[in-house]
């Protein structure tokens, strides 16, 4: 255990502890470098395990932080930095404030159906996301959905994520444990099969279930022995409509091949609407600047490892939510190795700021959905108005002609330091105050990348297959990747001109961007993988 003011890789000072299971630990930290609250997540074995057990497990939660750093969604936990100090290893991740879906139905009992699917599209529309990547969360359940105070819901603990192949089911678990009784499937105790998507939508239909009931399903086991223990929804809460109640009974079948083929499917099912095929995988999704304060006295309330709280007008959300997961191309954004540093850079014309480097998306096919069968006939929806607030400043006009594409802001106008290099076909952009990469081809699709540029590291990444100079080869962040990954430097081409640092204008969107540079020139990227200039 970490004592509270402990301070690891001269960065992260330990405020509080969050929560503790057999296998590690998460604290409440202050990062003193990005000036952020984060979430440390300790992996602390028992004593006296196996050398040769306890080399493996480090391995595999290297291996977690490796996968889940791919990962970029809003409803989903970030992971910034994967480190390993005094024997243990520890993966750092955003601080997500809020309360758990677990305190909030034990404080309320039975929560109000539109909100519950409000929540329920948010969460499908980032189960999409992480399927098309290859990735099962695998222990889905209240304690690990939080509800910001902005009323979105964020999935975390991947710790018993898994990579998962839909040509090769039998594929690898990065920590095996048999997930959380009542939420776990059958298959997850090696009752009928091997895991896929389908495993997560029991899941979560078992965590929907919960919400809705205020009742705690009963495990996979015990419905196997007894079919009846699993009393209707409606029977416990005869406010629930049949759609959804249909829809809840259909996640929660006992057998795969009888639940909703993807997350898609079931989200159509619960808001009764039609299937929309699956969008296949594209690009990242641009995250926000994280908001920096300084760091206040102890937390006096109680949060959860996850944290929530209820926000936004239900009815609002469930449709903006299902339209954003039939809509959305969410990036498949690769992260850093390990610890992505933040170089501070002055403004200057001729020597700009050090660029980043990631790693490009892994590639993994959509899961095909399939036809929903029967279900009894969806109550009436009422139409969902926008919930957007009007946007102003300098992107006011742009944002009411694009705001189907680029949904609600998240944060206003900002100005941030930048990088910027022109290439043979295309170009790319860096900001500070998010530290990634921006690479636009010409042939207008766009990727995201994290800075992972340190410095100290050689300017020049890639001598053997280019001249050290610039131009023709660009140098620092922008040089690391262009060097590093072969379709990055395919895509683009020769550099043109050297970077050039430069005070932009920036503003972040549910699916989309806008940038400004010093000459007015402005570029939308939208995360369906597109960008333009108007």
């Amino acid at each position: 255990m970490l004592n509270l003011g402990t301070v690891l890789q001269n960065r992260y000072r330990i405020l509080s502890l969050l929560g503790q299971g057999g296998m590690g630990a998460v604290y409440r930290a202050w990062d003193n470098r990005l000036q952020v609250y984060v979430a440390v997540k300790e992996m602390m074995p028992q004593p006296g395990i196996d050398l040769q057990v306890l080399a493996r497990l480090r391995a595999q939660f290297q291996q977690e932080a490796t996968v889940l750093a791919h990962l970029s969604h809003p409803n989903l936990v970030r992971v910034i930095d994967f480190f390993e100090e005094g024997g243990n290893a520890y993966l750092v991740m955003e601080f997500v404030e809020g309360q758990s879906l677990a305190d909030l139905i034990s404080r309320q009992g039975p929560l109000p159906e539109p909100q519950v699917l409000a929540w329920a599209a948010q969460l499908l529309d980032a189960l999409a996301y992480c399927h098309r990547q290859g990735v099962i969360h695998r222990d889905i359940k209240p304690q690990n959905v939080i509800i910001r105070p902005d009323g979105r819901a964020v999935l975390v603990d991947f710790g018993l994520v898994k990579l998962w192949d839909p040509q090769d089911p039998r594929t690898q678990t990065v920590i095996r444990s048999m997930g959380t009784p009542g939420y776990a499937p059958p298959e997850q105790y090696g009752v009928s099969g091997h895991t896929d998507p389908r495993s997560d939508l029991y899941s979560l239909g078992a965590t929907l279930y919960h919400a809705l009931t205020g009742t705690a399903p009963p495990s996979a086991t015990d419905r196997i022995v007894n079919p009846a223990s699993l009393a209707p929804p409606r029977s416990l809460a005869p406010g629930v409509s049949p759609n959804t109640e249909a829809a809840v009974l259909r996640a929660m079948a006992l057998q795969p091949d009888a639940r909703f083929g993807s997350a898609a499917e079931m989200c159509a099912a619960l808001l009764g609407r039609a299937p929309s095929p699956a969008p296949s995988p594209v690009q990242p999704l641009p995250q926000a600047a994280a908001e920096r304060v300084p760091p206040p006295a102890p937390a006096t309330r109680s949060i959860s490892w996850l944290w929530l709280s209820v926000g936004i007008g239900a009815l609002v959300l469930v449709g903006l939510c299902c339209l954003a997961l039939v809509l959305s191309n969410v990036l498949n954004l690769r992260a850093l190795p390990s610890a992505a540093s933040l170089t501070p850079v002055a403004p200057a014309t001729s020597t700009p700021p050090p660029s980043p480097t990631p790693t490009p998306p892994p590639t993994a096919s959509p899961v095909p959905t399939r036809p929903p069968t029967p279900s009894p006939p969806p109550s009436p929806t009422p139409t969902a108005t926008p919930a957007c607030p009007a946007v102003g400043g300098p992107f006011a006009a742009l944002w009411r002609q694009h705001q189907n594409r680029l949904g609600c802001a998240v944060n206003p106008a900002h100005t941030s330091w930048m990088a910027w290099q022109r290439f043979e076909r295309g170009q790319m952009f860096w900001r500070e105050d998010n530290d990634r990469i921006a690479v636009l081809y010409s042939t207008g699709s766009w990727t995201l990348y994290r800075d992972i540029w340190v410095e100290g590291e050689p300017e020049y990444s890639c001598l053997d297959v280019a001249p050290g100079q610039c131009p023709p080869t660009p140098k620092r962040g922008f040089g690391k990747i262009w060097c590093t990954y072969a379709v990055v430097r395919q895509g683009l081409g020769w550099a043109l001109e050297c970077e050039r640092g430069f005070h932009g204008t920036v503003q972040d969107f549910d699916r989309g961007t806008i940038l400004q540079t010093d000459t007015q020139e402005t570029y939308l990227m939208f995360n369906d993988g597109s960008w333009l200039r108007p």
